[in-house]
């Protein structure tokens, strides 16, 4: 892995303290820790969250007015769909089956 600069390090991480041996302080260090894997603990905005909530509730799962004007444009023939989008749709379908 190649670095070429410190990173910064965002506001709501705090580094540890570590003891002249090379080793994290017995206080700062999970109780959890012990085989020598590495962890992170992520802190969640938990008011971001619900008003992201709240506001996608709000979304309509369908969008009418877009299913309306799709479907008057089949129906009097000016909805036209290219051999390329076609394909595209096709794959995409067929990947998201795959993937999901």
């Amino acid at each position: 892995m190649r670095v070429d600069g410190p990173l910064p390090i965002p506001e709501n991480v705090q580094p540890q303290k570590v003891a002249s041996s090379g080793s994290p302080t017995q206080q700062s260090r999970p109780a959890s820790v012990g085989s020598g894997q590495d962890q992170a603990q992520l802190s969640v905005d938990n008011d971001r969250i619900q008003q992201l909530k709240a506001t996608l509730a709000q979304v309509p799962e369908v969008r009418q007015e877009r299913v309306d004007a799709l479907r008057q444009a089949v129906s009097n023939g000016s909805y036209r769909v290219s051999d390329q989008q076609l394909s595209d749709a096709i794959g995409s379908d067929l990947l998201g089956r795959v993937m999901g």
